[in-house]
């Protein structure tokens, strides 16, 4: 077993360290993309910086699959103290419950301020409460936003539950120990970068549809294949082996592809025209994407375990309330670069304004909800978990 695996009970502070910094890096992104010229956000500043805009557009490949990644790791431990009922439970009341309380409370602003912004509602905010239940967004109005990421993660949990037990109880297949054998070479942990490369070529032409639980499957395949690499990686040596020992390299492939899709950015190419799909520009540039995705998460890993397996204030501090940072952090940035942007100064004092002032706004509003809203909440889990444990017995469902 690897030092992971042989630590049921253990914290695992490089996996802490990255998630921290990880959301720390989507607050970053949320920020900049106020003023990035290659995408549409749901406030944007009329003058647009490419210089802010590279601060989204660098780490858009990899941050969000690494934190999937991370949940992988997570399911392991979290599968190795529950049973399947266990389990369940602790999904509907940690990722499902707060997806749907998260929606319908910290969705509705956003939606209302952009709608505000653009001129598409003049209203209040009480007055539009009840339209943002017309349609879906954005034609309508309905959305989870940047929660999505808690509906694909409890869909992935169920999915991958069968997968799971089976590796648990009977051990690598035949295709993870070719994976193990492979990844064993020089540069060959950049192989397993391969299903991520065919799912973005094949998909993304197909399926449009982004965050969008039925329809985003090229997504769905990337960060469902981040999740599994996840618990590969906690259960298994060979992985966390190859990672440490190819970080390196993987770090100067990431490099690499990044300078290029940075180009690729500024001459124009993407990512504001991503070539037609299945034309050679696309496969080149997806397969570019791919790898550079899974080589930014074999560096990240690969330099945490290096030198950040330990604990730390930083990480204490992200452990008890990174979750609730990512969950309330984008209402926040919403409202203040509503404000922000209506004013007249220059590209580098707004994006600081915001910056600083969401900043502050979110950690305070994370530490209120931790401190007062947490003790509420648990009581709310309890009242789900017995909910779950009458209609468990009601029906008479096996594990």
């Amino acid at each position: 077993m690897n030092r992971q695996a042989g630590r049921h009970g253990a914290r695992v502070h490089y996996v802490d360290a990255v998630r921290v910094w990880a959301i720390a890096l989507v607050f970053v992104v949320h920020v900049a993309e106020v003023f990035n010229p290659w995408d549409e956000w749901h406030i944007q500043n009329a003058e647009r910086s490419r210089l802010i805009g590279e601060l989204a557009l660098i780490p858009a490949p990899w941050v969000m699959p690494i934190i999937m990644l991370l949940a992988g790791v997570s399911a392991w431990y979290s599968l190795h103290r529950r049973d399947n009922r266990a389990y369940f439970r602790d999904r509907v009341v940690r990722v499902l419950l707060p997806l749907i309380i998260g929606t319908l409370t910290l969705v509705p602003p956003q939606v209302y301020l952009e709608r505000r912004f653009r001129g598409q509602f003049n209203g209040s905010f009480f007055a539009f409460y009840p339209r943002f239940f017309d349609g879906i967004y954005p034609r309508g109005n309905f959305s989870w936003h940047h929660l999505w990421f808690l509906a694909h993660l409890f869909l992935y949990s169920l999915l991958a539950l069968p997968l799971f037990r089976y590796w648990m109880r009977n051990g690598s297949g035949r295709t993870i120990r070719w994976a193990a054998k492979v990844s064993g070479h020089r540069g060959g942990i950049l192989w397993l970068a391969v299903p991520l490369i065919l799912e973005r070529n094949l998909l993304w032409g197909l399926f449009p549809e982004r965050h969008m639980l039925a329809s985003d499957w090229s997504n769905h395949a990337l960060l469902f294949v981040a999740y599994i690499y996840g618990f590969v990686l906690a259960g298994t040596p060979w992985l966390g082996r190859a990672i440490d020992a190819q970080w390196p390299r993987a770090f100067a492939a990431a490099a690499l592809g990044t300078a290029c899709l940075s180009v690729g950015a500024w001459t124009g190419v993407v990512p504001a025209r991503i070539p037609p799909p299945y034309s050679l520009a696309y496969l080149a540039f997806w397969t570019l994407y791919s790898m550079v995705a899974w080589a930014w998460m074999v560096a990240v890993l690969g330099a945490a375990r290096r030198w950040l397996d330990r604990d730390s204030v930083v990480v204490r501090y992200g452990r008890r309330t990174g979750y609730t940072v990512y969950i309330v952090h984008q209402p926040i940035i919403v409202a203040v670069a509503f404000l922000v942007v209506q004013t007249n100064a220059p590209v580098a004092v707004k994006f600081t304004e915001i910056f600083v002032i969401s900043g502050i706004a979110t950690f305070l509003s994370a530490e209120l909800v931790s401190r007062f809203a947490g003790p509420a909440f648990v009581a709310l889990s309890g009242v789900a978990h017995a909910a779950l444990q009458d209609a468990h017995a009601e029906h008479g469902h096996a594990d």
